[in-house]
């Protein structure tokens, strides 16, 4: 009996372990300045048209809501911090998180900042659809095209050399660990069952 409670814990325990260290918070903004004042604050603007999406963690066990997005964005114009005809930047996966929503094929305002070498945004910065851009753009004047040509993703600063593989290893070394747990209790109640 004992043994049958300690294999019924153990299948339970990832699942427990899972929820008991999951949070979520809030995203919590203040209200933007106009477009020159979030220009100014900014470490890069542009616009362009989102090409693709890459959820670099898609694979993990277990995905935080602040889990990095890669969005491949063909630049159209730019204003500031940005010279290549494509570029690589990242938001959190969730609103929860501050992540922005981008679509792919929609074409976007980008205001963001870089951050531990990547090119980053945020729901909080200036983000927003070319159709709803229209005021921004008047304060911001036209823009540049870009300067310097890159094929489809070459030369974009911040590709998959920077995805963050920081938790594939522990959460593979716990699930191994856990595989191991539940073979060595089911050889146990093999052998308990056997005498």
């Amino acid at each position: 009996m004992k043994i049958k409670l300690l294999i019924a814990f153990l299948l339970m325990f990832p699942f427990v372990v899972n929820f008991s260290t999951t949070s979520s918070f809030a995203c919590s903004c203040g209200q933007p300045g106009s477009a020159v004042e979030e220009m100014d604050r900014s470490d890069f603007v542009f616009s362009g048209k989102v090409l693709d999406i890459q959820d670099t963690n898609k694979s993990l066990f277990s995905q935080s809501s602040a889990g990095l997005l890669e969005i491949h964005f063909e630049v159209s114009n730019t204003w500031k911090g940005v010279n290549e005809t494509e570029a690589l930047i990242f938001t959190e996966r969730e609103s929860a998180s501050c992540g922005y929503n981008f679509t792919i094929d929609e074409e976007y305002l980008v205001y963001g900042n870089n951050e531990g070498g990547k090119k980053r945004v945020s729901l909080c910065s200036k983000t927003t659809l070319m159709s709803e851009a229209a005021a921004d753009l008047n304060l911001l004047g036209e823009g540049q095209k870009p300067s310097v040509e890159v094929g489809k993703g070459e030369g974009i600063k911040g590709g998959n050399a920077l995805r963050d593989p920081s938790m594939t290893i522990p959460i593979s070394i716990f699930a191994i660990v856990v595989v191991l747990i539940i073979l060595v209790s089911y050889m146990l109640v093999k052998k308990s069952s056997s005498k």
